[in-house]
């Protein structure tokens, strides 16, 4: 009879995911800071392309949405937050990427264009067109739904721990269960 042992493999429970660390406030922060890094950076592909854009717009909401995902420690409130800094992260983007485009058309500076909000303001919403609104939509769905897969993997990770410590033995086994092992196979006839 061969020996069992090259078969025989130690069972050993699945590991559970490991539990997030983070919370709203973190979860916030991160997303505010995601489309802070997001809008600058659109001002900066503007700048050297001198041209916007939109699907820049689709990486501020995809950043906001993976800081949430990574920071927010399963916070259900933080899927919305995400939606709605994503969408304001896209709009500072847009007005600094504006800012930059009127002082080099005026020749002053971009800080001059700045101090003057209402004007800016007015410039943003007279050049905005209905495919900005695509864009824009596009990002606070990926800031929505990548936060909101934050919270559907730390509901698994909390499952996952709750059944490991409730089950005494290896997962998938009951009182009386005796798992299969090489060496119990019935002999064949």
């Amino acid at each position: 009879m061969s020996d069992p042992a090259p078969y025989a493999s130690p069972v050993t429970p699945p590991v559970a995911p490991p539990m997030a660390e983070g919370s709203f406030e973190k979860g916030l922060g991160a997303a505010v800071g995601a489309a802070l890094l997001g809008a600058v950076g659109w001002a900066i592909v503007t700048v050297v392309t001198d041209y916007r854009i939109g699907f820049v717009a689709v990486g501020i909401g995809f950043l906001v949405g993976m800081a949430i995902e990574r920071f927010g420690g399963g916070d259900p409130r933080l899927p919305v937050v995400g939606a709605i800094v994503a969408l304001a992260g896209c709009v500072l983007g847009d007005l600094l990427a504006e800012a930059h485009i009127i002082a080099k058309d005026v020749g002053i500076s971009i800080w001059t264009v700045l101090q003057k909000p209402d004007s800016l303001w007015r410039v943003y919403t007279h050049v905005f067109r209905a495919f900005d609104f695509v864009f824009y939509a596009i990002a606070a769905y990926e800031g929505w739904r990548f936060a909101k897969r934050g919270v559907l993997r730390m509901r698994a990770a909390k499952a996952a721990a709750a059944a490991a410590a409730a089950a005494p033995g290896a997962p998938g086994t009951y009182p009386g269960h005796r798992p299969w092992r090489p060496d119990r196979r019935p002999a064949l006839r």
